[in-house]
């Protein structure tokens, strides 16, 4: 190989790594934005407050996830079916 082409062999990698990853960002700041603040909220709102349990069977789940509602503890509630045991998730 010529003593020229091994010392521009490096800078024309760099540039074409700089091209890709220009185009890339490029691509990325040209995409339109999404409103994040409402996605990241309900993420957020869908996150469990706490989880209770286990109890014998859904109804007893239920019973305490309503009592708990009832009183001002939190929000809603689910009872979720995990190894043949109830456990009550609530979200505040």
């Amino acid at each position: 190989m010529n003593a020229r082409t091994l010392r521009t062999a490096p800078a024309i990698a760099l540039a074409a790594a700089g091209l890709l990853l220009g185009g890339a960002a490029g691509t990325a700041l040209a995409a339109p934005q999404q409103d994040t603040t409402s996605a990241s909220a309900t993420v957020f709102q869908e996150r469990p407050s706490g989880k209770y349990g286990p109890y014998s069977s859904y109804k007893a789940c239920h019973k305490a996830g309503k009592h708990g509602q009832d009183h001002g503890r939190w929000h809603h509630f689910t009872c979720k079916n995990e190894h043949h045991k109830w456990w009550l998730y609530t979200y505040r």
